[in-house]
Formats: structure tokens, C-alpha cells, sequence
């Protein structure tokens, strides 16, 4: 699976918790070959909204960090559900 198809996953997981247009919006970065952009929306959203998530899908989104080449900064860190 290519890191949009990885991105859109994570995304369309966290509609149940994330008001659908909201992960839309991060997810239309992708269709603009901003798929950096849209990773940081979500995880953005997650912390600014305090979601949940677990461990499992804090697994994807290091993963698709390191796949990206980001660096693990507190966008990331913040929303580790063992902090």
C-alpha cells in the first residue's frame, strides 16, 4: 500500500471520532500532492482536539513519519496514547 492509500486509511479510521469534513479537509491535501501536509493536519487534529487513538494507529502515524522523513517532533510525540 503506497503512503496516500496509508494516510487515507488513518484518516477514514478517525471519522468516528474527528467531524467527517474536518479529515476531509486534511485528507484534499493528498489530492494536491501534499501528503506531508495531510499527515500533519490529522495529527494536528488529534492533539488540538485531544482524540484518542490507539496504540496501533500511533504505529501507523510513526510509521508513515518515518516513511516521510520527518522528524519526530512534539506534533507527533503529544498524541502517543502512553504518554
Amino acid at each position: 500500500m503506497d503512503l496516500n492509500d496509508r494516510i487515507k486509511l488513518l484518516g477514514e479510521k478517525l471519522k468516528n471520532r474527528i467531524d467527517a469534513d474536518l479529515v476531509d479537509y486534511a485528507l484534499g491535501f493528498i489530492d494536491k500532492n501534499e501528503n506531508v501536509l495531510a499527515l500533519e493536519t490529522l495529527c494536528d487534529q488529534i492533539g488540538d482536539m485531544e482524540i484518542s487513538i490507539t496504540p496501533e494507529e500511533y504505529s501507523q502515524i510513526v510509521g508513515l513519519v518515518a516513511d516521510l522523513r520527518l522528524k519526530m517532533t512534539n506534533r507527533y510525540l503529544y498524541i502517543n496514547p502512553n504518554r
